[in-house]
């Protein structure tokens, strides 16, 4: 599976929150719940549970008072931190967060919100797992799967593997920030385009689970989630990035130029690849550089989901 680092994620998390399609969470008010009226929530690639606090607070405004959460990751290092982050990030709220399993390591359980303040409240578990191998996954009865920054990364036969299971099992689907390789750079330089044709060119390489969906993934699960029958909705989550984030600016142009020299052939050498790089860092140092990079959230429901309003 790729690398995230748990810097690179804290680095994208402001473009990530400001570029949601969060109005897409509105059509889960449908769901029904279970009996004991708790929304079971499965968080696939949960890294650090940037999508988990991100989406519980929204979810609660919903009608979703009482959550419980199944994060789940390769990488023992970031879910590590899981606990932590969201603790502070609790704290920072005023809602209460107590941690029911001592140590910040996978298996970790926490208890979000504050019944008497908040009125809502997420039970958390976090689980190691190789999201590579969906074998025994299991997947909330009538709840809601949910990935961030994903899809772009699996393969058609994975998606395929995912999108029926959640079927079987009546889960609503809500998958957010798929990259769909629309890229604009400003100032405009010549060899943009072609930088961006390799860095898209890259993104359909294996990422640990098959040739990558890449740029494709948000249609390709949008058209295969009609085809099962799910009601579906997309909107377009872009970042739009300026001078306000030129750390995360230089990383990206640094990664892209590395994605793009490592398919490059004659035609764009890795000299040509560093002076375009140099150029572009330039106008980052300068405040000159903006980069809108296209993503696509997608939220589906399965027609006796929608049906119910929530409890």
């Amino acid at each position: 599976m790729s690398d995230f680092s748990d810097d690179w994620l804290a680095l994208r998390a402001p473009a990530d929150s400001a570029a949601r399609a969060d109005a897409l969470v509105a059509g889960l008010a449908g769901l029904a719940l279970p009996a004991d009226g708790v929304l079971a929530v499965t968080d696939l690639g949960c890294g650090t549970g940037a999508n988990l606090r991100h989406l519980a607070p929204l979810l609660a405004a919903q009608g979703f008072a009482r959550q419980r959460w199944t994060c789940l990751d390769h990488d023992p290092a970031l879910l590590a931190r899981l606990p932590a982050r969201t603790a502070e990030w609790a704290r920072g709220r005023g809602l209460g967060c107590a941690e029911v399993r001592a140590g910040l390591r996978p298996g970790a359980e926490l208890e979000l919100g504050a019944p008497a303040g908040a009125g809502w409240s997420a039970d958390v578990r976090t689980a190691r797992r190789d999201l590579g191998d969906l074998n025994g996954l299991r997947l909330p009865a009538g709840g809601l799967v949910t990935a961030s920054a994903l899809l772009d990364l699996v393969s058609a036969p994975w998606l395929d593997a995912l999108l029926a299971r959640a079927w079987a099992t009546g889960s609503a689907l809500l998958f957010v920030l798929s990259y769909d390789g629309r890229c604009e750079l400003e100032p405009d330089l010549a060899d943009d385009a072609q930088v961006i044709d390799l860095v898209n060119r890259h993104q359909r390489t294996d990422k640990g689970f098959g040739p990558a969906l890449g740029p494709t993934a948000a249609a390709t699960a949008a058209a295969r989630c009609r085809t099962l029958g799910y009601q579906v909705e997309t909107a377009p989550s872009d970042w739009d990035i300026g001078a306000e984030a030129p750390e995360l600016q230089r990383a990206l142009l640094r990664g892209w130029r590395d994605a793009a020299a490592a398919i490059a052939g004659p035609d764009l050498p890795a000299a040509r690849l560093d002076a375009w790089l140099d150029a572009r860092l330039a106008a980052v140092a300068a405040g000159a550089s903006r980069l809108l990079i296209g993503h696509v959230d997608l939220l589906a429901l399965s027609p006796a989901a929608a049906e119910h309003p929530a409890g």
